[in-house]
C-alpha cells in the first residue's frame, strides 16, 4: 500500500497538492462552476470531469483518451463504481456521518481515504500500488467532489 498526504492548496481552496513520503506528486486543481479539474504526471496532463450536468458519469483522460469511468449509480449516496484497465472497484462513504471513504475490490476492502481530523481537509490516502497514480489521483478527485458537495449544501 503506498500512503499520499493531500494538503489543500490553500485555506480556501478546493485544489490539493498531493505527496508521498514528503515527495511532491502532483497538485489537483479544481474547476470553478463546473465538477471538473486536471492535474500533470509524467509530463502528461489528465483532465477530470463530469459528462454532463444532470449525468452520474465521471471520467480521467489523458490527452484525448478517457482512460478510467466512475458511475454514480444514485444520487442520494455517496458511492462510485469506477472501470479501467478490465478492473471494477467501488468507491463508497464508509458512512453517512463522516467524510471517510473506502474502496473495494470483489467485495474487499482494498484502500481509504480519510481525512486527518474532523475539522480539517488534510487527508490520508492508502491505494494499493497496482493502481496507477493518476487512477489514485481520479479516486481521491472524487472523494473531494462529494465533500465540495456537502460543503455548499
Amino acid at each position: 500500500m503506498s500512503q499520499i498526504e493531500a494538503e489543500p492548496k490553500h485555506m480556501f481552496s478546493w485544489g490539493f497538492v498531493l505527496s508521498v513520503n514528503q515527495q511532491y506528486l502532483t497538485t489537483i486543481d479544481m474547476e470553478w462552476l463546473v465538477e471538473g479539474g486536471r492535474f500533470e504526471w509524467e509530463n502528461n496532463t489528465y483532465r477530470l470531469g463530469k459528462e454532463g450536468i444532470w449525468s452520474g458519469n465521471f471520467f480521467l483522460r489523458e490527452n484525448t483518451e478517457i482512460i478510467a469511468r466512475a458511475l454514480k449509480p444514485n444520487p442520494f449516496t455517496r458511492r462510485f463504481i469506477l472501470n479501467f484497465e478490465n478492473r471494477e472497484i467501488i468507491l463508497a462513504a464508509e458512512s453517512p456521518l463522516t467524510r471517510c471513504f473506502c474502496l473495494f475490490e470483489n467485495n474487499k476492502e482494498i484502500g481509504s481515504i480519510r481525512p486527518n481530523h474532523p475539522f480539517t481537509r488534510r487527508t490520508s490516502i492508502d491505494f494499493p500500488d497496482d493502481l496507477s497514480v493518476p487512477v489514485q489521483v481520479f479516486i481521491f478527485w472524487l472523494a473531494v467532489l462529494m465533500w465540495r458537495r456537502a460543503a455548499s449544501d
